[in-house]
């Protein structure tokens, strides 16, 4: 029997997506599918030949990258035929309120809206603050935005606030859409 295979396409701002991609895939290999990952700006012509297809990006000022819209945009059609799974990473996803969880979810809508993809499997997954990485002023910016949050202001060090126990939830999930079933 042939291994499933997935297209794992993602869009990193400042690398934290990248390395969630990586656990998403790492995950799915373990669990048996062939993975191929590509950032959004080198990702394949044609999702044809892929029986999974996981996207991920993360959301500043409220949206998604826009190098990866626009690929969910053109490959929806393409998209609408097999088994697809959406990761979005945000600090925003750190807010258990029921207002806090609406708010990143919409934002995950307006993206599905918007491109038209539905994925059979979604996750809203908590990001980092990589301060060091920051230019000056976004490093302000971003650590007035934590403090406000709770969030930790150290901007001497990066900060991994990510639930990666959520991230293997999350490539578990995806795998399950392509498990080969074998008979009991």
């Amino acid at each position: 029997m042939t291994a499933p295979t997935c297209l794992l396409v993602f869009a990193s701002t400042h690398g934290h997506v990248r390395r969630i991609a990586e656990a998403v895939a790492d995950r799915l290999r373990g669990a048996g599918v062939v993975v191929d990952v590509r950032d959004v700006e080198d990702a394949p012509a044609s999702t044809a030949g892929y029986d999974l297809v996981v996207l991920g990006g993360s959301i500043h000022a409220e949206r998604h990258q826009a190098p990866l819209v626009a690929w969910m945009r053109r490959h929806a059609e393409g998209l609408a035929g097999r088994r697809v799974a959406l990761f979005s990473v945000s600090l925003a996803a750190l807010d258990p309120t029921p207002d806090g969880r609406a708010k990143v979810g919409g934002w995950v809508d307006a993206l599905l809206e918007a491109t038209g993809v539905r994925p059979d499997a979604r996750a809203c997954i908590a990001g980092a603050l990589p301060y060091r990485d920051y230019a000056l002023p976004t490093r302000w910016l971003m650590r007035r935005i934590a403090r406000k949050q709770g969030l930790p202001t150290d901007t001497s060090r990066n900060h991994d606030l990510t639930d990666w126990a959520a991230v293997q939830r999350f490539a578990d999930e995806a795998a399950a859409l392509v498990a080969v079933r074998t008979p009991a």
